[in-house]
């Protein structure tokens, strides 16, 4: 269990909530954000019996505005003209106090909750019958579902002679009293999201998820004009707090429901803590470990990563059923039945890995090769990516298939783990990959992330470590990491795909194209071609000819669609003519049937509304299947076949990296989807640009043959 994770076993809370949070900009309390805190506060109270303390300002927000007021009706119109001077902290808190009290009792009495005031000074504090005495009220308090407010007491509090100075603001006696009080958690709510390496928007400054005082460098901006802590006062009280045992979270008290989310377990905020060993590693350390594994792996060979594999391929056969028991936890948990794993989808797995072992090995592959002259040799050689994060949101054969791929093209490997219901599945898996790789291959080159992570500040804010990464899941997670990072994706966004049944097609072809175009992949596949199921080539429109209308054809196909349960729409004709529902609201498993009166409508229709990913024509005219052929302009297009087979394995790329529409790779992609190359250059002598200036040389660009050059060998 992470840290993240124990926060729903804390049972004593103190919430720090700062000025910023409380008042607006024209420093009037804000009565919206303080119901939402105390209405959070509710919650865990009432509902969840927590303990909670308060530590509030805010007195003096509503004092000071309380003797401005008033002091301006007391001064004659002459003396208005004249600045008047600044009003003190401690006339402020004095007559804001009880008016700031009162607002809390009646927001919590809503709640049927009760609050209790305590203000503190250092001689307080300095005392130890003080402390005790103090210690026992809050006890007492808490023990009868009476929440504390806590707050400096401006009046009267004064630095003490020859004693300690045990606060400075709510900050430091948050953290003070969090480790008197014994406290399970600390909860500094402020105005930023957490704490970053530089000021918030500042170039290269992101958001840490964890904070070591050892490692984490900050540099601090301006302070707050409405609080007398800052950033740095924060971090300081944290640090302190987190060295005597309790956690402390920092974190933005105007994100909506910022304290139920935090103890679900959700990625917010910078949590301080000195239980190191449970600590999930952030999104800079996971980066900059995958790209320092890669020094290592670039040395490994060939034959290292072909033996590997077939290794990985044997583990996987052997040790099936460690997997199986592991998966038994995720049906019993909150995955249920449609995370169960059967031996057969595990020896699926374990093909993945052969065929990806059998494939030719991309790496060092020279690709293009010149002489620029005499002696001045240019290749173009293929070379790994780098670090590749994948986000799996789909069945756990993804995992294995990241993996074989990391290995065959010799990148370091980031794999997310978008879902928590077959977490222990994974980390199963996970474990036999680590020990069966050994020291062969870094452990970093391979890292599986859990939700504990949170996927957004991953791609955002480590944009320099990852070099690509490819959704495994929904339309609905491709599109969100399209539009939250810069990194190039591999993936698409909708995919919505076609069968055309021709007038001249073979109406039993035509049912079982149909039918089989719209099953999951992997239903009915054998090895590696079961390896995901996706929504990328289920068929979303089937367009029919309208002359099989009167021939009946029609019906036996709508027939057979809806016995395998799929439901049928209708487009503007179809539903005219056939009596069908026109589709509103996206369903599963939903068909859309229209009528075309000729294969040139059918190419404009799929033109226009489906996603240029894979489409079909049945048909036994070889002039009609041509015209589709060369006129619908997608990356995968079929005559009498499923759209099922615009699948990586099934068009023999060994593995499927993903899919795309965009761009000079389109459709699936397999082991080429994680190369890139460089450009290697050679020389005799000695070759400078001065000497071709000084005509000792002149340009050749001759192309040179490839065939007989063996790829580049690893360091």
């Amino acid at each position: 269990m992470s840290v993240r994770t124990g926060f729903k076993d804390a049972k004593r809370i103190m919430i720090k909530v700062g000025s910023n949070v409380l008042t607006n900009e024209s420093g009037r309390l804000s009565i919206g954000r303080i119901g939402h805190l105390v209405e959070q506060v509710a919650q865990l109270v009432s509902q969840e019996g927590k303990e909670v303390i308060l530590v509030s300002s805010g007195a003096v927000a509503v004092g000071r505005r309380r003797l401005d007021f008033q002091r301006r009706l007391s001064t004659s119109l002459l003396q208005t003209d004249k600045a008047l001077s600044e009003l003190s902290s401690r006339a402020a808190a004095s007559s804001g106090q009880a008016a700031f009290m009162a607002m809390y009792e009646q927001m919590f009495a809503q709640f049927g909750l009760y609050v209790g005031n305590v203000l503190l000074t250092h001689a307080d504090l300095s005392s130890m019958s003080h402390i005790d005495t103090f210690k026992t009220t809050i006890d007492e308090l808490l023990s009868c579902s009476i929440i504390p407010v806590l707050n400096e007491n401006d009046v009267t509090n004064q630095k003490l002679a020859n004693a300690p100075v045990w606060f400075a603001d709510n900050d430091s006696l948050s953290a003070k009293l969090a480790t008197d009080l014994n406290a399970d958690l600390l909860l500094l709510l402020t105005d930023v999201d957490g704490v970053y390496t530089g000021p918030p928007g500042e170039k290269g400054a992101f958001l840490l998820d964890y904070h070591s005082p050892a490692i984490d460098q900050i540099k601090f901006g301006e302070k707050s004009s409405r609080g007398r802590g800052g950033m740095e006062s924060k971090i300081n009280a944290a640090n302190l707090a987190a060295q005597r045992g309790v956690d402390v979270v920092i974190a933005s008290g105007f994100e909506k429901n910022i304290i139920q989310r935090l103890f679900s377990g959700e990625v917010l905020g910078t949590v301080f803590t000195d239980k190191w060993e449970m600590q999930a590693l952030t999104p800079r350390q996971i980066c900059v470990l995958a790209t320092e594994s890669l020094a290592s792996i670039n040395k490994t060979t060939s034959e290292q990563r072909t033996h590997l594999l077939q290794k990985l391929a044997a583990v996987f056969r052997e040790k099936h059923a460690a997997i199986l028991k592991a998966n038994e936890l995720d049906v019993a948990g909150c995955g249920g039945d449609k995370v169960a794993l059967t031996p057969e989808q595990i020896d699926s797995m374990a093909h993945i890995f052969s065929a990806v072992a059998t494939a030719k090995d991309p790496c060092g592959v020279v690709l293009e090769r010149r002489e620029i002259t005499n002696g001045l040799v240019l290749e173009r050689v293929a070379s790994p990516l780098g670090v590749v994060l994948f986000a799996g949101e789909d069945t756990v054969e993804s995992y294995a298939q990241a993996v074989a791929l990391a290995l065959r093209t010799g990148n370091g490997l980031i794999f997310y783990r978008a879902t928590n219901g077959s977490s222990h599945t994974y980390d199963a898996m996970h474990r036999m990959v680590r020990a069966a790789l050994g020291n062969k291959w870094p452990k970093e080159g391979i890292q599986l992330v859990s939700r504990e992570v949170d996927l957004t500040r991953l791609i955002t804010q480590q944009e320099g470590f990852i070099n690509l990464i490819i959704p495994k899941g929904s339309a609905k997670l491709t599109k969100e990491i399209c539009n939250t990072t810069k990194i190039p994706v591999l993936g698409m966004t909708e995919s919505l795909c076609s069968v055309y049944v021709d007038k001249d097609a073979d109406v039993g072809k035509a049912v079982a194209i149909a039918l089989d175009s719209t099953r999951d992949v992997s239903i009915g596949c054998r090895g590696p071609a079961a390896q995901l199921k996706s929504e990328a080539t289920f068929m979303d429109f089937l367009l029919i000819h309208e002359s099989l209308v009167d021939t009946g054809s029609v019906l036996d196909i709508i027939k057979a669609l809806r016995n395998s349960g799929l439901i049928i729409h209708g487009g503007e004709k179809a539903s005219e003519r056939l009596g069908l529902s026109l589709r509103g609201a996206d369903v599963e498993k939903a068909v859309t049937i229209e009528l075309v009166g000729s294969a040139k409508e059918a190419v404009a229709y799929v033109n226009r509304n489906c996603s240029s990913y894979a489409d079909a024509i049945v048909t036994e005219n070889d002039a009609t299947a041509e015209v589709f052929l060369r006129d619908v302009g997608s990356a995968c297009v079929f005559r009498n076949a499923s759209t099922r087979f615009a699948d990586g394995y099934r068009l023999g790329l060994s593995a499927e990296t993903g899919v795309t529409v965009r761009g000079s790779a389109r459709g699936p992609v397999g082991v080429k989807g994680l190369m890139t190359s460089r450009w290697v250059v050679r020389s005799g002598s000695h070759h400078t640009l001065q000497q071709e200036a000084d005509g000792e040389w002149e340009y050749t660009h001759e192309l040179l043959p490839t065939a007989d050059v063996p790829p580049a060998k690893s360091a």
